[in-house]
């Protein structure tokens, strides 16, 4: 979902401008490879400039593996043991379920794999390629690239486990490869055996975590800025106010918190949510204050059904608005979301992609890293998650305050409803340093670094 949101859902969007290329030149062909599970959903997006010099193959792959495949997988994979990847390794992501990439008891051998082998160069960059290829002889994407004869090769989404495939099959035949992650929250998280010939990073912060967790190469390495950054700093993404307002069913002179859900991640979120509610019924934050949830847009179907019946008892409350609109596949609802974002009063999440679209808009930001009136173990706690090492850059410059209690969220509310301008150099660090530039370029750029490595 990130890659097509990145890359080919906006106007102007990288999928659009290399179709238009590849259109109009006699010296350039674009081949997109899709899934064949994810066809439909991506027809639409790379079928917009029809021409015959623009190609879109589904493919279908089978993800199984044997036994000796999975070693080899878990061993590389741990090559990295990040904090990110403790937590994920001894905690999980969601209560009530295991940890990521298996039981808890391997956390120990994982952290051993990533401090003895994984601290070699040598073991990384050339060990783990060899046992890849040795543990993984099938050549399922070889007919592909022999029909197309391809001079380079483009990974969208390179910890997609489909293009996991794609760039050994580029790497045995020598074709350069341009390769960026899906989402700023991929890289620290487990080791990838294939390195590309150029790592596309969106912000110097992520070039960071290539060169500390992956070892890149710094001069391997391309900063382009996020591609769909254009469109939210773009005039086309705005809406006025007064339409947002009257699409959210609320009075013209209201102002909105908007809070932003995490699902099954957050289990203990309606208490604060409920407890907020109480707070604007008491007229705690002045006269025609609301709030605005977004539930959870992640791709499992049961996280989605979780965040519905999580908030069931306070739909019907006449002070919240809940904002369902997923927007990940029509444009009007995509626009109406940013501009949910570019009017609230303020953005609460807890440690979400949405912090950095929300600055874009120079929203205050704030963060509710508590588990309502539960007092939770830290492996099931909330909190597990402020030690996501792609957090911590944004947490050390302080644009996002965190209230780690009932009586703190109400102060933090109360404070930015009175001041929204507080805070806003450290706003504006945080799009200079995590978001990088926001000049509408950053499509372009990534475009241009394609066409260069041709």
């Amino acid at each position: 979902m990130s890659a097509r949101r990145y890359l080919f859902f906006f106007p102007n969007c990288v999928g659009d401008q290399l179709q238009k290329i590849a259109a109009a030149r006699n010296d350039i062909r674009i081949v997109f490879l899709v899934l064949k599970k994810d066809y439909e959903r991506y027809k639409l997006f790379l079928t917009r400039f029809p021409s015959e010099r623009v190609i879109v193959e589904s493919v279908l792959l089978s993800f199984q593996r044997t036994f000796f495949q999975k070693i080899v997988r878990f061993f590389y994979s741990y090559l990295l043991y990040t904090n990110t990847t403790r937590i994920l390794a001894t905690m999980g992501m969601r209560p009530g379920e295991p940890p990521a990439g298996g039981n808890r008891f391997m956390a120990p051998l994982k952290w051993l794999i990533a401090n003895s082998f994984g601290r070699s160069r040598f073991v990384r960059l050339k060990v783990a390629p060899f046992l890849h290829y040795l543990a993984f002889k099938d050549r399922p994407l070889a007919p592909l690239f022999e029909k197309y004869r391809p001079d380079a090769v483009f990974l969208s989404s390179m910890y997609d486990r489909f293009e996991t495939q794609v760039i050994p099959e580029a790497k045995r035949r020598g074709i350069r490869t341009i390769a960026m992650p899906a989402s700023w929250d991929h890289v620290d998280k487990y080791y990838l055996p294939f390195h590309a010939d150029i790592f596309v990073a969106h912000s110097e912060q992520i070039k960071r975590a290539a060169i500390r967790f992956q070892s890149y190469a710094p001069e391997s390495i391309v900063v382009t800025g996020y591609p769909h950054f254009d469109f939210l700093a773009s005039r086309e993404s705005v809406l006025s106010r007064e339409d947002t307002l009257k699409d959210l069913n609320l009075p013209a002179d209201s102002r909105y918190i908007l809070y932003v859900s995490g699902s099954a991640y957050c289990p203990d979120e309606p208490d604060i949510v409920a407890e907020m509610l109480k707070w604007v019924d008491a007229g705690a934050f002045g006269e025609n204050t609301y709030i605005v949830l977004r539930p959870y847009l992640g791709s499992r179907s049961k996280d989605k059904d979780f965040d519905a019946e999580k908030y069931t008892r306070l739909s019907e409350h006449p002070r919240l608005r809940v904002f369902d609109k997923r927007g990940v596949e029509k444009l009007d609802e995509s626009v109406l979301y940013l501009n949910v974002m570019r009017h609230s009063a303020m953005v609460l999440a807890v440690y979400s992609t949405v912090f950095l679209e929300s600055v874009v808009f120079d929203r205050p930001l704030v963060a509710a890293p508590f588990d309502g009136w539960n007092t939770r173990p830290l492996y099931r706690s909330i909190r597990r998650f402020e030690g996501f090492e792609h957090f911590k850059d944004v947490a050390a410059i302080g644009a996002i305050r965190a209230a780690r209690s009932f009586p703190e969220l109400k102060k933090v509310i109360s404070d930015y409803l009175a001041h929204p301008e507080r805070d806003a150099e450290k706003r504006e660090k945080m799009r200079r340093e995590i978001c990088w530039k926001l000049d509408g370029r950053s499509s372009e750029r990534l475009v241009n670094l394609i066409l260069e490595n041709l």
